[in-house]
C-alpha cells in the first residue's frame, strides 16, 4: 500500500477537485444519479442539483484524474458549490474511472482524447435534457487540462457559453518546473521574514533535491502558511479508488507532454480565471501564460488571498460570489 500511495502522490498533479490526492483506496456508497452517460465501455453518473429556474447550468470538471466529483458538495459542507446551487443548476459529472463510475480497466481508454469524448457526451445529454439552459464549463486542476483540450474543437466551443479555469492545468510541459520555482520562492520569502525559519530552510533543501516530489511538497507547505486559514490536506482528506489510481498513473505522462495554451487563445467567449494566492501545485504561472495569449473579449481574473489549490474550500463564500457574479454578466 505504501508503494501505491507514493505513486499516487507523484502523479496527483491536479487535484481538482479534489485532485488525485489521497493515500486510501476505498469503495463508497453513492446516492442515485440523476442520469447516467455511457460511452466506450464506461457508465458515468451525473447528479443535478440547484435552481431549476436559472437559465444556466454550471458543469464543474473535477481533478485527479480519479478524484470524486461529489467532494465538491460534501467536503467541509460543500458551502461554495451549494451557494452556487441556490442561484443555478450544477451538474456533477463523475469522470471515467472515478468514484461511482463503472467500466473497463483497459488503459486504452485512459487518454485525454477519450475523456474529451466523454465530456462531449455529457454536454450533449445536458443539452437534450435542458434544451433552454446555457452551459458554463468549469475546470479545476486536471479538469483544466481536460476542459482546455475540449476547447480545441470548434463544435465543442459552440456548445458552451463560457469557460471557468479554477486553478486548472493548461500546460503540462511547464507544470512541474513551475511548482519547484514557486515553492522555493515562497520558502525564501518566509525565511527573509524570519518566519518558522527552521521549517522553511528544510523546504529549500528539499526542493533543490531531484529526489523530492515537488507536487507533494507544494501541498504540504500550504499547511504552514498562516494566511491560509482553512487547511486542506489532499493526501489525507480525499479518497480515491483503485481505478482512479490506475487512470491517474496512465494519464500522467500524457498530461506532462500536453500544452493547450493555443486552444485557450482561440476561445473568444467569456472566461473567468480563479486562482489561490498560495497555490503552488498548479502555479499561477499557468494563469499568466493564458493571460498572455487569450483573445476573449471578456476576461475576469480573481485571486483568492487566503487560498491554496482549493479555493472552493479555502474561501467558499468568495468562490461562489465570483462565479455567481460572472454568470450574471452572461445574461
Amino acid at each position: 500500500m505504501k508503494q501505491i500511495s507514493y505513486l499516487l502522490s507523484i502523479i496527483s498533479i491536479t487535484l481538482l477537485i479534489a485532485c488525485g490526492g489521497g493515500d486510501k483506496a476505498v469503495e463508497k456508497v453513492y446516492p442515485k444519479a440523476t442520469f447516467e452517460v455511457t460511452n466506450a465501455e464506461e457508465t458515468m453518473p451525473v447528479w443535478i442539483h440547484g435552481n431549476e429556474n436559472s437559465d444556466f447550468i454550471l458543469l464543474p470538471v473535477h481533478g485527479g484524474p480519479g478524484s470524486d466529483v461529489l467532494d465538491f458538495r460534501t467536503y467541509k459542507g460543500g458551502d461554495g458549490f451549494k451557494d452556487i446551487e441556490t442561484n443555478h443548476l450544477v451538474g456533477y459529472w463523475q469522470q471515467r474511472a472515478s468514484g461511482a463510475s463503472k467500466g473497463s480497466d483497459d488503459k486504452k481508454h485512459f487518454t485525454i482524447a477519450q475523456y474529451v469524448e466523454d465530456l462531449d457526451k455529457v454536454i450533449d445529454q445536458l443539452k437534450d435534457r435542458y434544451p433552454n439552459k446555457k452551459i458554463v464549463l468549469l475546470g479545476h486542476s486536471w479538469g483544466g487540462m481536460l476542459t482546455s483540450s475540449y476547447l480545441k474543437d470548434a463544435t465543442h466551443k459552440d456548445k458552451i457559453v463560457a469557460w471557468i479555469d479554477a486553478a486548472g492545468v493548461t500546460n503540462g510541459k511547464t507544470l512541474m518546473a513551475q511548482t519547484r520555482e514557486d515553492v522555493q520562492k515562497e520558502a525564501e520569502v518566509r525565511i527573509a521574514k524570519k518566519e518558522n525559519t527552521d521549517y522553511w530552510e528544510k523546504v529549500v533543501t528539499q526542493i533543490k533535491s531531484s529526489k523530492t516530489n515537488a507536487n507533494v511538497l507544494a501541498y504540504q507547505v500550504t499547511k504552514y502558511i498562516p494566511e491560509v486559514l482553512i487547511k486542506v490536506d489532499n493526501h489525507k482528506d480525499f479518497v480515491i479508488n483503485q481505478r482512479g489510481i490506475l487512470s491517474n498513473s496512465t494519464l500522467f505522462n500524457e498530461i506532462l507532454k500536453t500544452d493547450n495554451t493555443q486552444n485557450v487563445a482561440a476561445f473568444t467567449k467569456p472566461i473567468l480565471i480563479l486562482w489561490g494566492k498560495y497555490d503552488f501545485a498548479v502555479s499561477a504561472s499557468q494563469k499568466k501564460e493564458i493571460e498572455a495569449v487569450v483573445n476573449a473579449k471578456q476576461i475576469t481574473n480573481v485571486v483568492f488571498p487566503a487560498s491554496g489549490h482549493y479555493m472552493m474550500f479555502h474561501e467558499p463564500t468568495m468562490f461562489a460570489k465570483s462565479i455567481n457574479d460572472f454568470i450574471k454578466t452572461l445574461q
